[in-house]
């Protein structure tokens, strides 16, 4: 009988390191039976792994961690050796710089059509209005990218072709906005243009006490 207990104690053990995992940056996670590929079938954000920084939701910084973000299920992975874990939705922060552009991710937001407050989001302007990017990777390999503007407690979802979808959510300074855009030029060929529209609304808005 004892040595069934100490069986049984040894198994127990074994499932509970199985089930989650913490190494030397302080990062637990669940272990993931194999790293996927980062060919061109991946799930992957990037094909090749980066350090960057995890941060939780009491703000608690985790640096140097080599990262990556899968696009198919809404997760941030972390990489030890030859071994990956996936992170809990505690991680509401992480960054991953590629050398030639910094990834910023955050979660928390209201939620959106077919997404949750879990959900992360791509921060491409982060004022008093947010320009946000949610990435989705479907079977087929097709990554689908949805652009919102967090105004107030509401994610409004835009689209690049249609400029009244982001100016009917700055419809309080509409005039001011058209005229933004007509002295420089935005074209909204990419979310460079609405975020320099939204930085320029922010500051209307503060130089005219936020009314």
């Amino acid at each position: 009988m004892k040595n069934l207990h100490k069986i049984l104690f040894a198994a127990l053990l074994f499932i509970g390191v199985n089930a989650t995992a913490q190494d030397s940056t302080g990062l637990t996670g669940t272990p993931l039976k194999e790293a996927e590929s980062t060919g061109e079938n991946s799930p992957y954000l990037t094909k090749e792994w980066f350090r960057g920084l995890a941060r939780d939701k009491t703000g608690k910084p985790y640096d140097g961690v080599l990262l990556n973000y899968d696009l198919t299920k809404d997760q941030v992975v972390y990489k030890n050796d030859s071994s990956a874990y996936v992170l809990g939705p505690e991680i509401t922060e992480f960054n991953i710089p590629t050398g030639t552009e910094l990834f910023t991710f955050k979660s928390g937001f209201p939620a959106a059509a077919g997404l949750t407050d879990k959900s992360y989001y791509r921060v491409l302007y982060d004022g008093t209005t947010k320009l946000l990017q949610h990435y989705k990777k479907s079977g087929t390999g097709t990554t689908e990218e949805s652009l919102y503007i967090l105004k107030g407690n509401k994610l409004n979802p835009i689209q690049l072709k249609d400029k009244n979808s982001f100016l009917k959510v700055l419809s309080d300074e509409k005039n001011k906005m058209q005229y933004v855009i007509k002295e420089e030029n935005l074209e909204f060929d990419g979310a460079d243009d609405v975020a320099k529209l939204l930085a320029e609304y922010d500051a209307y808005k503060a130089g005219r006490g936020g009314n």
